[in-house]
């Protein structure tokens, strides 16, 4: 099982990939969508996470999931989207352009292994 996380944190990513690898999934990551859509090329990804502004540039979270939906070999990827801003609205705007859901920093390592199980079983 193979999961995509976009964040430009390195302490988040850092944490995350430590719980998941634990639990048997590989974690690769980016910190920018030009560098994940070369990942997703490359590898086969069964979840991708990314946070919806990166710093550094102007391609965001949200702009990932537009051009993953529209590409054949991406469309059926699960994609949730963090952020610590307003959950309601970012939930809302996510799911209109196509990621199966929002999940608001801080989150639970535990729920965000639970939701990745979850979509994974779900998508196959």
């Amino acid at each position: 099982m193979n999961i995509l996380y976009v964040e430009d944190s390195l302490t988040l990513v850092r944490l995350v990939q430590n719980f998941l690898e634990n639990k048997g999934i590989k974690v690769f990551s980016s910190d920018n969508v030009d560098e994940a859509l070369k990942i997703l090329d490359a590898q086969r990804i069964d979840f991708i996470l990314s946070d919806i502004i990166l710093r550094g540039t102007i391609k965001t979270g949200y702009i990932l999931v537009r051009e993953l939906r529209k590409n054949e070999n991406t469309k059926n990827i699960p994609i949730y989207l963090t952020s610590t801003r307003d959950a309601r609205a970012a939930t809302i705007t996510a799911i209109k352009i196509g990621a199966k859901g929002f999940l608001k920093k801080p989150f639970e390592l535990q729920e965000l292994y639970e939701i990745i199980i979850k979509e994974i079983n779900e998508s196959s």
